[in-house]
């Protein structure tokens, strides 16, 4: 039997409105009980994990920012990889209004969401109303000041390709991966959810075999790919199906529980 479960948030643990349903709660209370590791592995901060925990009333280590920092069961941070100050200006310098039309940056550092000061309507339109985030409004010309773990950009999904291909002319130090269609996201090369999986898993003294993982992303594939054995959500994006095996299974979707239907029968 597996040890542990990873799974990613939005898009696969969380159904509609971004929360867990009293189904996936029940499922992952019984398999904790089991001794059964479980994991979250989010692009999100981990000030913007806290309320789905509060959900699932546990205290787990959670892989934050798509593997650039992961968090003990208490909150301390054990592992940080952030993009370089060279790579960072690089991007920056990058006038990506212009080659990605109606697109807007975004920035974690630390524990802070970064906006470029004036944007913030931009930003408020694209998230969902139920999921509340709280952004720093910077001017563009400070943003190169900051200690920077990612950046992502958040437009429509041509004019992102676009942008994608502008920033690997400028620099070859990062991962760009897509977490849904509309939303690109730029991390330092070798910082990624499986990656931080593994370091995780080690020190929890589990190895990557023994573990399953869940996602729905082209964010989650090194995870999906490098674990005992991933599972792929119904609704995953294309970009994560293009790049999985043909053979890859797939679970169902996030709004018909399909991460908990899979746990009960691996598991329960």
């Amino acid at each position: 039997m597996y040890k542990a479960v990873i799974s990613d948030l939005d898009g696969t643990l969380l159904s509609r409105g971004h929360h867990v349903t009293k189904f996936t709660k029940d499922v992952i209370k019984e398999i904790i009980n089991k001794g059964i590791n479980f994991y979250i592995a989010s692009g999100r901060s981990y000030d913007q994990i806290g309320y789905i925990t509060e959900q699932l009333d546990v205290k787990i280590p959670i892989i934050a920012a798509n593997g650039a920092r992961i968090f003990d069961a208490e909150g301390k941070m054990i592992y940080e990889k952030g993009l370089s100050k060279e790579t960072t200006e690089a991007i920056l310098d990058l006038d990506y209004e212009n080659i990605a039309k109606d697109s807007h940056l975004n920035i974690f550092s630390g524990n802070d969401w970064i906006i470029t000061k004036g944007t913030a309507q931009k930003v408020y339109d694209r998230i969902p109303r139920d999921v509340k985030v709280v952004f720093k409004e910077i001017p563009k010309d400070e943003l190169k000041n900051l200690d920077i773990l990612k950046i992502f950009y958040i437009g429509e999904h041509e004019q992102l390709i676009k942008l994608e291909k502008a920033i690997l002319k400028v620099t070859d130090a990062v991962n760009v991966i897509f977490v849904n269609d509309y939303c690109m996201e730029i991390m330092a090369k070798g910082a990624n959810k499986g990656a931080a999986a593994k370091f995780l898993l080690e020190k929890e003294g589990i190895e990557l075999k023994d573990a399953v993982a869940f996602g729905d992303g082209e964010n989650d594939f090194e995870m999906l790919t490098m674990v005992g054995k991933g599972y792929a959500m119904g609704n995953s994006i294309d970009r994560l199906r293009r790049l999985l095996p043909k053979d890859f299974e797939f679970v169902g979707m996030n709004t018909e529980d399909g991460e908990a239907v899979k746990l009960k029968e691996l598991f329960l």
